[in-house]
């Protein structure tokens, strides 16, 4: 398998791009000044470890090229097919991946969907992300301002919105959705035409272009919507039916996906009325799947007036550096709690010395500051008690854990903020351990 090899002195042209990435996207600078530390021998080996070496099939792209590919991407923010364009019209991208003068891309869309794939499966991410924040802390970003680095780790935990990849559908097209795809399966396992397997099955809506188109119905009369969630569950049905009739279970295993979304969009968004009659189910439920393609998209909120679709990204990052240290992606209707823990796993993973602490009041009801004895706030108000004030600093010390407001006041205790709680005004506030 080729390694990356890219030469480690600059180019003149290299060295006139340097000066122009000081202020503006330094990262781009740094990645090339220090891509040879971050993709040694050792690195590139562990990268080389996700692929088969039978021999079978094209050579894969050095795997130490396609990570930094997905590191400048993440980087600037861009699709796939805009990584493979930037890396024939930036000359900066083409300098961090030794490629300057190309006039044809270094790899392909589909092959970078393939890594990152293989990259996560492998865990090779975070393997990337701990290498980075090694490099950083070393002195590498800090031995040209001559500064020192603190062991003890000064770190803010925030979380933000990030948008899912999948098409977020109402009832009646999660449905659509997933029937067609049924259809497009079961036609290529059983080589048959769509529009056969439609008629067989008994579910005409889909031999039209739209799944509402094929209902016809007056979208704004109520009784001829509710008629169409009847017609649409009947034939959604009819196709679940004629599948388990005449496909096993070895062939219908590349349906169950499909299968199970049918099934989990029926039961969360339809009920059955007392005449018998299904009915769309008023309210919203707590674990709404509102995705076919991505099943771990969820609703939710920023704010009571702004709501997004997709997940939270919680990210952990180094004040004295800069550079995220950890990261976790949740759901976006889950707590913020859900997000702590996976952070403190990838910062204890690195054998980082936690001493300082940013964070907001939703942190510190999730537990996020360590405490010397487990203990769990449960008091509902605990966003709005002094002893949890938004926008707290905590600091580890030899007595304990010291934390102070935005305000200045400060309190101390040797049990941790958990232990505080009991200090909350009129007893509002109360700890179980």
């Amino acid at each position: 398998m080729e390694r990356w090899l890219p030469p480690v002195e600059l180019s003149r042209q290299e060295q006139a791009l340097m000066k122009r990435l000081t202020r503006v996207r330094a990262l781009f600078g740094f990645l090339r000044l220090h891509r040879h530390e971050l993709f040694d021998e050792t690195f590139q080996e562990q990268l080389e470890s996700m692929y088969r070496s039978t021999g079978a099939g094209e050579p894969p792209h050095p795997p130490a090229l396609m990570c930094m590919v997905t590191l400048l991407q993440g980087y600037v923010g861009a699709s796939d097919a805009e990584a493979v364009e930037l890396s024939i019209v930036d000359l900066r991208w083409q300098m961090v991946l030794g490629c300057l003068g190309a006039a044809t891309p270094a790899f392909a869309q589909g092959a970078l969907q393939a890594f990152r794939e293989r990259m996560v499966e492998h865990e090779m991410d975070r393997v990337l992300l701990e290498r980075t924040v090694a490099l950083v802390r070393s002195g590498a970003m800090t031995e040209s301002e001559t500064r020192a680095v603190s062991k003890a780790l000064r770190v803010a935990i925030d979380s933000r919105p990030l948008a899912g990849a999948g098409r977020v559908e109402d009832t009646i097209n999660l449905l659509g959705h997933a029937a067609r795809s049924i259809v497009r399966v079961v036609s290529k396992i059983t080589e048959r035409p769509p529009e056969e397997i439609c008629r067989k099955a008994g579910i005409p809506l889909l031999l039209a272009p739209g799944i509402k188109a094929g209902l016809e119905l007056d979208w704004s009369d109520p009784r001829q919507k509710a008629a169409a969630i009847q017609i649409l569950e009947r034939q959604v049905s009819s196709l679940q039916q004629w599948v388990d009739r005449h496909l096993d279970d070895v062939v219908e295993q590349p349906l169950r996906f499909y299968l199970d979304a049918v099934t989990q969009v029926r039961d969360q968004d339809l009920e059955t009325a007392e005449d018998g009659t299904v009915r769309i189910r008023q309210g919203v439920a707590a674990d709404r799947r509102v995705s076919v393609e991505d099943a771990e998209m969820r609703h939710g909120r920023k704010s009571r007036s702004k709501r997004f679709d997709g997940y939270k990204e919680h990210i952990a990052r180094d004040l004295d550096l800069p550079v995220i240290v950890a990261c976790a992606v949740t759901p976006a209707n889950r707590p913020e709690e859900e997000g702590a823990a996976p952070i403190a796993k990838d910062i204890q993973r690195q054998r980082l010395r936690r001493g300082e602490l940013h964070i907001d009041g939703a942190a510190l009801a999730m537990g996020a500051a360590p405490t010397a004895r487990p203990r769990r706030c449960i008091d509902r108000h605990v966003m709005r008690s002094p002893c949890h004030p938004l926008g707290s600093v905590v600091r580890q010390n030899r007595a304990g854990w010291t934390w102070s407001t935005l305000a200045g006041r400060r309190s101390s205790r040797h049990g941790g903020p958990a232990e505080a709680c009991q200090s909350g005004p009129e007893g509002k506030l109360r700890c179980s351990t």
